[in-house]
């Protein structure tokens, strides 16, 4: 699979029914699938990388309180295709980062990287 930008992010706690948006820098994101061979089969492995600005107290809530937890992504890229990360039965998990350069004009924010493994190809919605 060629690598996609990824231009929306919305995700979905699994208790939760309803997606929410994940505020993103646009076209940060970037969407790759490597498929893993072994004796029990192919297993498919979905990395996402994105860009959140702003280190402030609204977002680094929103960061902290999807970090780690058992997800469900929904990711759009330039051409309208959607891709879903994650299921009840196999979750997709973000994981982030702070980032401040320290230099003026330079990114200060988070970089998360949402990781979804599946046996299955079926990302693409």
């Amino acid at each position: 699979m060629n690598a996609a930008v990824i231009t929306k992010i919305e995700y979905r706690l699994l208790e939760n029914p309803d997606f929410t948006i994940l505020e993103q820098i646009l076209y940060s994101g970037k969407l790759k699938q490597d498929p893993q061979e072994s004796g029990a089969g192919t297993k498919f492995i979905t990395i996402v990388d994105v860009s959140v600005p702003k280190l402030n107290t609204n977002n680094d809530s929103i960061i902290k309180s999807i970090d780690h937890r058992k997800a469900q992504f929904r990711c759009t890229d330039a051409n309208g295709t959607v891709y879903i990360l994650g299921n009840d039965e196999y979750p997709a998990r973000l994981v982030h980062q702070k980032a401040l350069d320290g230099t003026a004009g330079s990114f200060g924010g988070y970089k998360c990287t949402i990781t979804y493994k599946s046996p299955h190809d079926d990302i693409v919605q």
